[in-house]
């Protein structure tokens, strides 16, 4: 059923009408019948008849090479022989001329045919070469490895780069890329065999398609060892100074053996291929891996994620849930902690974990961070609005922003933006954020507090700042991380821990709530230490807007 495809069906098609009209230019031409036809008043002429039939025919065998260049030629081809014998035969049937022109019909398409062919056959090799190097490009590797899966064969490919490339193009010069790019080529395919074919993929990345069932790290070896390359001299420039560079490549393989299901093809063949390559850039010396299933890339996973988060934050993947926080012995509400989502288009929900980890290397994490701001206060505002209660909703706040020159000013923004009453809002930092940026820092949150805000201190003891720093800021509260709550049923100096925590904390005139808090004998402890304030899946898991709302009426 593969092979039944439009363009196929329309190939055969074509072939039969031609073979039809092959039959009538005989018929027309080698009956012995009247030499004229009449249609009505018309008289048609049996040459005129052979002309028109001729004509199509020839018509006939451009579209077959425009359908599929390489069959078209030889179907054509070979009905134009079979055409041109036929008419080679009628005249000597016959013993007339009348059927000479058919011959230079015929002469004429086949001409036309073999131009046609001639530039089809030059632009499909334009389009898989690679014009810098000459060699396969990406387009010839999709192709190759594609035919390679669809006929369940085996085969070993390896994925080169040229390490520092970058540098050396920013250095030297684009031309001397061009050439390093040459130079790596040459290399590269000088270790081939009859059947291998190298691949330049995109900028200095190359791939090689082995032959089935070879392993090919020995002749590679031989190659990715540094080597001393000459760059050749500009015409301006001295040619009495010999500039050189080091070319070092880095290999990464994989060894490909059906059966291969829906999601094996060329981009994730390549994909794993480029994770052994992410790993030999970490081996050392050595510069050569082999891929296995296990192996974790960071730098994909990074590049991925980064990915996720800009097209999140574009087409609004991100959403928001709030987690009630409650008084520890009265169970009253006090608020919310606002929690950052993404739903994926598919449905599928990427917990923060993922993204955010990644966001905070770059500069996303403050697109994130002013995200979850400014539409925290929008949706939580209608229900300050509606309630009487004083309630807080809490944000949390990366190091890096808490630590920019305008982090203060642009909270400011956003609250004239929303109309959001400052006193209902908590900002969560974490130590972290005293370790870079100090001074800034202690800036920020001193003009946040000038403005109402108030300031929450989270994975309190992870070693950042002393105590006597501490207590020179203007903090509200203390938060106690999940991980020291998780022992404190079992572990006795877990609790003492806990016990002394909560004590810096009513001692520095801050209160003190613990998140991640799940069964009531953890809430009896936290009770008897003076806990403050309890968050967790025992009280509360995190809500919509829509649910919190109904937890404020209740």
């Amino acid at each position: 059923m593969k092979y039944i495809t439009k363009k196929n069906l329309l190939f055969f098609f074509l072939t039969c009408l031609s073979i039809i009209c092959i039959y009538l230019l005989r018929y027309s031409t080698g009956s012995s019948g009247s030499q004229t036809y009449q249609l009505g008043t018309l008289r048609i002429t049996r040459s005129a008849i052979s002309g028109i039939i001729s004509g199509i025919n020839a018509l006939i065998y451009v579209l077959l090479v425009f359908t599929d260049y390489k069959k078209g030629i030889i179907v054509s081809l070979s009905l134009t022989a079979i055409s041109f014998i036929s008419i080679i035969i009628s005249i000597i049937l016959s013993h007339s001329i009348g059927a000479l022109p058919g011959i230079i019909t015929n002469t004429v398409s086949c001409i036309t045919l073999v131009t046609i062919y001639s530039f089809y056959k030059k632009l499909s090799i334009s389009n898989l070469t690679d014009f810098i190097t000459g060699q396969h490009n990406r387009r010839s590797y999709v192709q190759e490895i594609n035919r390679k899966v669809s006929e369940k064969k085996s085969f070993t490919l390896a994925c080169i780069e040229i390490e520092d490339y970058k540098h050396i193009n920013d250095v030297y010069g684009i031309q001397t890329g061009d050439y390093l790019l040459k130079i790596t080529a040459e290399k590269l395919h000088s270790i081939l065999n009859k059947n291998d074919i190298l691949f330049r993929i995109t900028g200095s990345t190359f791939a090689i398609l082995f032959e089935p069932g070879e392993s090919p790290e020995e002749r590679l070896k031989a190659v990715i060892s540094p080597s001393t390359v000459s760059i050749p001299h500009k015409s301006d420039e001295n040619d009495d100074i010999e500039i050189n560079c080091t070319l070092s490549l880095i290999a990464g393989i994989v060894y490909s053996h059906p059966p291969y299901n829906s999601t094996k093809d060329a981009s994730s063949i390549l994909h794993d291929a480029e994770t052994a390559l992410s790993t030999a850039r970490n081996m050392g010396n050595k510069k050569l891996c082999i891929f296995d299933e296990n192996m974790d890339n960071s730098e994909v996973k990074q590049r991925a994620a980064e990915f996720l988060v800009k097209e999140a934050l574009e087409n609004n993947y991100f959403y928001l849930t709030y987690q009630p926080q409650y008084t520890s012995k009265e169970h009253k509400l006090r608020g919310f902690e606002t929690l950052i989502r993404c739903r994926k288009p598919d449905g599928s929900i990427v917990i923060p974990g993922v993204f955010i980890p990644v966001a905070e290397k770059s500069n996303l994490i403050l697109k994130i961070d002013d995200f979850v701001l400014r539409n925290a206060m929008k949706e939580f505002k209608p229900l300050l609005d509606k309630s009487e209660k004083e309630l807080t909703i809490a944000v949390n706040i990366s190091a890096k922003n808490i630590g920019s020159k305008d982090f203060a000013a642009r909270v400011k923004k956003i609250i004239e933006e929303t109309q959001f009453p400052p006193e209902n809002l908590e900002l969560e930092i974490t130590e972290y954020s005293f370790a870079e940026s100090r001074n800034t820092t202690i800036e920020n949150i001193k003009a946040l507090r000038e403005l109402g805000i108030q300031i929450a201190l989270d994975d309190f003891g992870t070693g950042y700042t002393s105590i006597a720093q501490l207590m020179k800021l203007p903090i509200n509260l203390l938060k106690i991380d999940k991980s020291l709550i998780d022992d404190i049923e079992s572990n006795q100096n877990m609790r003492d821990l806990i016990d002394s925590v909560i004590y810096m904390g009513h001692i520095m005139n801050c209160e003190v709530i613990s998140e991640g808090v799940e069964n009531e004998s953890q809430i009896d402890l936290l009770k008897e230490h003076k806990c403050d304030f309890i968050q967790g899946y025992i009280w509360g898991k995190p809500q919509s807007i829509a649910e919190a709302e109904v937890i404020i009426e209740e």
